[in-house]
């Protein structure tokens, strides 16, 4: 038995270097599955690293279409208060009806009759009804209307019957008798365009 202690002190270093490889070999194992698990966390993060930028380049996309569509909004709000303010500040039912009895008169309508009735109130703008009675032929009719589309003002025929009268007629061309109602625009103080930003 001594000669069996003896052989195994004289061999120690051996069993020392052997317990030394196999401790190092099991660090070694834990550090290659340290290693994996790090490598597995990398490639998740990556993966998630990839789909956070996508969603902050959609972002930064989003953000520079709201700032075109916020400079269009600005573009189209600048031209409707453009447009609304070519409309008149004012309704002068003297000079509309002026114009309406000029041009009646130049084309010898007879027994024409405006009145100026009520203001309606819209979004954009005001507009005022006049209605019309008048008697001549339709194409004295005609170029009236032709006239007003014409003329600097914004004026809308809303509502036009033309009749031929019941009596009859000792002339070349039919009299007939017009009814209606025109309208004249001046724009809304009131109103300002909604940006919505």
């Amino acid at each position: 038995m001594k000669d069996l202690i003896n052989k195994l002190i004289a061999n120690i270093h051996i069993v020392l270097f052997l317990y030394g490889l196999y401790s190092a070999y099991g660090m070694y194992e834990t550090h290659n599955l340290e290693v994996t698990e790090i490598q597995n966390q990398s490639l998740a993060l990556d993966g998630d690293i990839e789909q956070n930028q996508r969603k902050v380049r959609e972002i930064q996309e989003f953000s520079k279409k709201t700032n075109e569509y916020k400079v269009r909004v600005e573009e189209v709000a600048k031209n409707i208060e453009a447009v609304q303010k070519q409309l008149p500040a004012e309704t002068n039912d003297s000079q509309i009806l002026g114009f309406f009895q000029g041009e009646m008169s130049s084309l010898n309508i007879k027994d024409s009759n405006f009145t100026p009735g009520k203001e309606d109130k819209s979004t954009y703008y005001i507009t005022k009804e006049y209605s019309l009675k008048a008697k001549g032929t339709f194409l004295q009719f005609l170029i009236f209307l032709e006239r007003i589309g014409t003329a600097d003002r914004i004026y809308n025929i809303k509502t036009l019957k033309l009749e031929t009268s019941a009596t009859p007629q000792k002339g070349r061309f039919q009299v007939i008798s017009g009814e209606g109602v025109i309208q004249a625009f001046r724009f809304n103080p009131d109103f300002k365009v909604d940006r919505g930003f």
